[in-house]
């Protein structure tokens, strides 16, 4: 258990950086008032998000601004159960956004004018190799069944979509500083659990399903998440080296 939960923080920590990247490779390739629209449902759920665990926690909402030329933001006040209240507040967005989408999926897949399919059964390992090759595959054939196999130009909405939502998984700066400690004392709880787990428990004959649930939830949001920012990747990195190109020959 030890082993794939460091898999799981290791490769949650690359979905973050590369959610923190896309945004800052949009941002650079578009005109500020082109990435808010590009990047307004991304930054709409991460706000609604944060507004939702603060009603779950009991924090005082005092200002909610869903879009805006800085962004978006909640200000509450404290929230309820300490650390952990305001660790699930600076983290929701890491839960929201997968959650939604999966829900614009499942219509995409399901209303059949779209003509989308939005299947993908590749189920990588844990390994650097197998998630590398396993997600760009994924995300390859995703596009190609759709675009080319399909010819749904409906999977562009959907590419737009996913692309905007990505970008606004990873966690602001503020929200990081107010939830790092909280992620600390996690990480050595579940890492204590783990050891106990595989060089006591297990020999007791002790399972724990609720942990092998929530590893597999979270192990499936990670691999999701991975899949969708590889998809924003694809779509923008043409218009970041035009952008680059441009900036190069001083035409931008």
């Amino acid at each position: 258990m030890l082993t794939e939960l460091l898999n799981l923080f290791f490769w949650s920590a690359v979905l973050f950086l590369m959610s923190f990247l896309l945004d800052r490779m949009w941002s650079y390739s578009l005109a500020r008032w082109l990435y808010i629209i590009f990047a307004a449902p991304g930054i709409i759920v991460h706000e609604l998000s944060h507004l939702a665990a603060c009603l779950l926690t009991g924090a005082k909402v005092s200002r909610v601004v869903l879009i805006s030329k800085e962004g978006g933001s909640v200000t509450h006040g404290r929230p309820k159960w300490g650390i952990l209240g305001q660790t699930i507040v600076s983290m929701a967005p890491f839960l929201g956004i997968p959650i939604l989408l999966v829900l614009v999926g499942l219509v995409f897949d399901i209303v059949s004018f779209l003509n989308c399919d939005m299947t993908w059964g590749h189920r990588p390992s844990w390994d650097v190799g197998s998630m590398l090759l396993g997600t760009f595959g994924s995300a390859f054939d995703l596009i190609w069944k759709n675009l080319v196999g399909n010819r749904s130009l409906w999977f562009l909405i959907y590419l737009y979509l996913a692309a905007s939502l990505t970008v606004a998984l990873a966690p602001s700066k503020q929200d990081l500083k107010n939830s790092w400690l909280g992620l600390a004392l996690l990480l050595i709880s579940l890492a204590i659990w783990a050891v106990l787990n595989d060089h006591l428990l297990s020999g007791m004959g002790w399972t724990a399903p609720a942990t092998d649930f929530m590893m597999g939830l979270l192990g499936w949001i990670v691999a999701l998440g991975l899949v969708m920012s590889l998809l924003g990747l694809l779509l923008g990195l043409p218009l970041f080296i035009l952008k680059m190109v441009l900036d190069r020959k001083g035409l931008s």
